[in-house]
């Protein structure tokens, strides 16, 4: 009876350290993807303010060509 507890826990222990292991590649994947959504959201930004920047420019050169 005790030898049989012994061999759960040891199993329920190596269940865990698997767990343990899969949620800590998980949390590296998370962090690389929330970079990469970062770096896309701040160049997408850019990107937009320099449309705007140009539509600025082309409307004030239109608007004083006779």
């Amino acid at each position: 009876m005790n030898e049989e507890i012994l061999l759960t826990l040891g199993r329920l222990e190596g269940k865990v350290d698997a767990m343990m292991t899969s949620l800590r590649m998980q949390e590296q994947e998370l962090k690389l993807l929330e970079k990469r959504i970062r770096e896309l959201e701040n160049s997408r930004a850019w990107m937009l303010g320099a449309a705007a920047v140009i539509s600025a420019i082309a409307g004030f050169i239109v608007k004083h060509i006779p």
